[in-house]
């Protein structure tokens, strides 16, 4: 993913509210059902996690994109930003390949 990519995904996602949130438990099943289903009807999703630690914030991501087949865009503070693309209902990803 290039820089103008990401760019473009954050400037979408500037105004999305957070729709998964993650507990001080981490991952569980649901959670990544959750993440899953919200993927594939969205491509971009904004996720938050209330841990005080970054460092497991940041694996927590890094682990929630591996289950998921996504890419971790970014993440700021408590906030994560996911994004898949979606063949079958491309609600951003038309315009996102057109960007290099």
């Amino acid at each position: 993913m290039t820089g103008k990519q990401k760019a473009y995904l954050k400037k979408l996602a500037h105004n999305l509210s957070v729709i998964v949130k993650i507990g001080d438990n981490g991952i569980s099943e649901n959670l990544v059902k959750s993440l899953n289903e919200a993927l594939t009807a969205r491509e971009i999703v904004k996720a938050s996690m209330s841990h005080p630690s970054a460092e497991i914030r940041k694996e927590t991501a890094m682990t929630l994109a591996e289950k998921t087949a996504s890419t971790l865009v970014n993440i700021i503070g408590k906030t994560m930003l996911f994004y898949r693309e979606n063949p079958d209902n491309p609600v951003v990803s038309n315009d996102f390949k057109k960007i290099k």
